[in-house]
């Protein structure tokens, strides 16, 4: 008998070693179709990564579903452009998001929005979706703020930013009038921080401290973090360890930050305090939902912390643990909202690899500052970005069931830069844009200004009854968008310190009269004259640029920058080196600005999709997937490899 139990525990043993069992709920499940967008991952920088083994669970993926060979994004190739074409399967003309700051008709020439919180012109599938029964969640996913409508079930969005990181000096006394103190070897002090938020009553947060080791020294190692002197702690800490402090603003927003006691000599005489931005989330949902995403998982805490790390705040290693925290924050709430919720499509997005790229990609020779050396060492940052996306993937493999499907995506690449070009200081020197006293551009007197984001920028023209106050008739409107023309087809600049001259050919897609909203737009592609490439392209008509101009929000010129250069906003030059190292927003046809597309799930065999795909046909081929009525609007299509020939019913 004992020999027979030995057997069958044997046999259980190796059964349980062989066949994977699932970690989630059964096959008998309806499906979470699952997209998550790691922003800025170039498709070439991925395959090696995995090919290195710097990405296992990226390789697990490709090894046992499908891998697109050919993907590209759309025209401009920047962030709330691609993200909207993923979400939606429509070109940027029909979502509105035309660039990543929007100059919107009926307001001031120089006021511009912000894309990411600006609402999309066309519906994403999350709320078409929801619309025909379904119940979908989005966690960060650009253009799914639910402020701005077109709400998914559940949804998450970044918030406000209330108060900008700071490294504070606390100044330390006795501790007075307070009911309870911690015990304490030495005698307990106090010193209190005093927050002061954008659009709110300051906060105050008070620190005690107080000496724990019964060495026979002066000895402050514990901190007590608290909100009001008459109520518990809310967070206790050890010198450089992380802390989080959440608070509730304006009765609704739920906020906070986190901190690291950076420095405290014995007797406290000299202690700063780093600590974070204090920020929040926008958070919709049926029921408690918000309550319990705050109870569960506390305020959304900051994605990164650049302003510290340069002023030598913190350490690249306390950058890094500030961008991990938040990824984790993603993850978890992400995973939690997919476990209790089970959601029919679930979306969430990762910032890290796009921030880390702009700052650090440094790989060819011409960019400010290059060296082998140096290379080495930020292409190790990006790297690092690479493997935290790698680490969440992992998290969310975790929690898939036998009916789950993921899409893996990315929005665009990222491409190396090595000088920025400012086109509002070329229309100052031309008379077209004025600035008032204090150096502002001023909008009465001006007839022209360019609103720019990567390597685009819209040059709108101050035309009456279109823009407010307007000073351009319709009678000038030629005049003035052809003298804008000519200035930068007859452009000169340096790149670093060559002289390259910029040449520039356009095409003028469309003629209406010019009182009209969609006034004759020509787009104006700027070129470099260099011996190696004097030429990028020729814009045509048809081409994937052509769509910029359907929109409301399009400019009356479209400048588009050559490959190494992108548009800075109001530089007083004309050119100076590139602040960033890496940009976006080009012709999406470039090897470097691919993004990345890998599907997996139960049904799926290894296999690689070889013809040329575009983000814009994800959102229909999630439509095709969960039976969905798709809008007419759509520009994409299904991709039949996964719809059908990748899946073995």
């Amino acid at each position: 008998m004992k020999q027979k139990l030995i057997s069958l525990m044997l046999s259980i043993f190796v059964l349980l070693t062989v066949i994977p069992l699932p970690l989630s709920a059964n096959a008998n499940e309806d499906p979470t179709y699952m997209v998550i967008s790691f922003d800025g991952m170039r498709h070439d920088f991925t395959k090696n990564y995995m090919e290195e083994g710097a990405l296992p669970y990226f390789k697990k993926v490709a090894e046992n579903g499908l891998f697109a060979e050919d993907i590209r994004t759309v025209y401009p190739s920047l962030t709330s452009a691609s993200h909207a074409a993923i979400s939606t399967g429509a070109k940027p003309g029909k979502t509105g998001m035309i660039s990543n700051n929007l100059h919107q008709p009926g307001t001031k020439l120089t006021d511009k929005d912000s894309a990411f919180f600006s609402p999309l012109q066309a519906t994403p599938i999350w709320a078409e979706a929801k619309r025909q029964g379904k119940t979908t969640a989005t966690v960060l996913f650009p253009g799914s703020n639910p402020e701005e409508g077109n709400a998914a079930t559940y949804a998450i969005y970044y918030g406000t930013t209330w108060a900008e990181s700071a490294l504070d000096d606390l100044t330390f006394s006795e501790a007075k009038q307070w009911k309870k103190l911690p015990k304490s070897m030495s005698p307990v002090r106090e010193a209190s921080l005093t927050l002061k938020l954008e659009e709110s009553e300051n906060q105050q947060v008070y620190v005690l401290a107080a000496d724990t080791t019964n060495n026979g020294e002066i000895d402050y190692d514990t901190f007590y973090f608290y909100l009001d002197k008459n109520s518990p702690h809310v967070e206790t800490v050890q010198l450089n360890d992380w802390g989080s402090v959440s608070f509730t603003i304006n009765k609704s927003h739920y906020a906070g930050f986190s901190f690291k006691l950076k420095e405290a000599d014995p007797p406290l005489d000299n202690v700063k305090l780093y600590r974070t931005a204090v920020t929040s989330a926008a958070v919709q949902g049926p029921g408690n939902f918000k309550e319990k995403v705050t109870k569960n998982f506390g305020h959304l805490p900051v994605q990164d912390d650049e302003k510290a790390l340069e002023m030598k705040w913190i350490s690249r290693a306390e950058y890094e643990e500030i961008s991990e925290r938040f990824a984790k924050w993603t993850t978890d709430v992400s995973l939690y909202i997919k476990e209790q919720y089970k959601p029919d499509l679930l979306f969430f997005y990762y910032p890290q690899i796009d921030h880390e790229s702009h700052k650090y990609l440094l790989v060819d020779p011409s960019q400010p500052g290059y060296s082998k050396k140096k290379s080495k060492q930020y292409m190790g940052y990006i790297q690092w970005a690479y493997e935290l996306a790698d680490q969440s993937l992992s998290e969310a493999l975790q929690v898939m069931n036998d009916t789950d499907q993921l899409f893996i995506v990315s929005d665009h690449g990222m491409e190396p830069v090595h000088t920025m070009i400012s086109p509002n200081h070329e229309l100052e020197k031309a008379g077209l844009l004025e600035r008032d006293r204090e150096g502002k551009v001023d909008p009465a007197k001006s007839k022209a200004y360019a609103v720019a984001s990567g390597a685009i920028a819209h040059i709108y023209i101050n035309v009456k009854d279109r823009e407010l106050n307007g000073i351009v008739s319709k009678e000038q409107y030629n005049e003035v968008q052809q003298e804008i023309t000519d200035i930068f087809t007859n452009l000169e600049v340096k790149k670093i310190s060559k002289v390259k001259r910029i040449r520039s050919l356009f095409h003028q897609w469309h003629q209406t009269s010019a009182n009209s909203k969609s006034t004759a737009k020509k787009i104006l592609h700027v070129l470099l004259d260099d011996q190696d490439d004097p030429f990028e392209k020729v814009i045509a008509a048809g081409s994937n640029e052509a769509n910029l101009l359907q929109s409301e929000r399009s400019g009356d010129v479209l400048l588009i920058a050559s490959q190494g250069y992108y548009i800075a906003q109001d530089e007083q030059a004309t050119a100076k080196k590139a602040v960033d190292l890496g940009n976006h927003g080009g012709d999406p046809e470039r090897k470097a600005l691919r993004p990345i597309l890998l599907v997996t799930g139960t049904g799926y065999t290894k296999a690689t999709i070889p013809n040329e795909l575009s983000t814009l046909d994800i959102a229909p081929t999630l439509y095709t997937l969960m039976d969905l009525d798709a809008p007419d609007f759509i520009d994409g299509k299904a991709i039949d490899q996964i719809t059908k020939e990748g899946r073995q019913e």
